[in-house]
């Protein structure tokens, strides 16, 4: 007795998944948080049980000619696609966020603003952006790094925080004179950023 046709083309999804498995394996993935490796395994295991599926729904005899391609091989959980191209995108993006205008702004003016106010803003967490991008460069994390081969969304950011800034009541931005002075943090961070005089104390504005 025939066994019964299967509802799915597992036979399709075969190839699909087989497919999917050499494209990750040469272009990499985009997932934010796991290695390449992770998902070649994860792929490795459906083309398993598409081939598991397939012997359970149909006769040897009409088994599709994609049965008979081999199974990927186990790939290190740590392997990455295009490692070369990340580390040199990851680090255009982050010349591409020190020079950004808006950024330079949200490091001259994060002393005008309360704890309190700043976290509303969300200051410190776009600052992160960068300094994070740094650490991920230093100790060539990888993961992290693919993150920011496309800076459009994080320069996007530094935008909205400005706005955000900008727009502050006056009675929660604190005028400090540690803003303006020579040994402000502006000037003290290590990123080649010089910090332009164009405020004078008392007639500060916040365009």
């Amino acid at each position: 007795m025939p066994k019964k046709k299967p509802q799915i083309d597992y036979a399709a999804e075969l190839q699909k998944d087989h497919e999917r498995w050499v494209h990750l394996y040469e272009h990499g993935g985009s997932d934010p948080f796991w290695e390449d490796g992770m998902g070649l395994m994860l792929v490795r295991n459906h083309i398993i049980n598409d081939r598991r599926r397939i012997e359970e729904t149909m006769s040897p005899a009409d088994y599709p000619e994609i049965y008979y391609k081999e199974i990927p091989p186990e790939v290190d959980r740590d392997y990455m696609a295009r490692k070369d191209e990340i580390r040199a995108a990851a680090k255009t993006s982050l010349v591409r966020y020190k020079a950004d205008s808006n950024y330079q702004y949200i490091r001259r003016h994060r002393e005008d603003f309360t704890p309190k106010t700043l976290k509303k803003l969300s200051v410190d967490n776009v600052l992160g952006y960068v300094s994070g991008l740094e650490r991920f460069i230093e100790q060539d994390m990888l993961v992290d790094m693919r993150r920011h081969e496309r800076a459009d969304g994080y320069l996007k950011s530094f935008e909205d925080c400005v706005r955000r800034m900008q727009e502050t009541p006056a009675e929660e931005v604190q005028i400090s004179l540690f803003s303006f002075s020579a040994g402000g943090p502006a000037e003290a961070d290590d990123d080649g950023f010089d910090e332009d005089e164009e405020e004078e104390f008392g007639g500060m504005t916040m365009q």
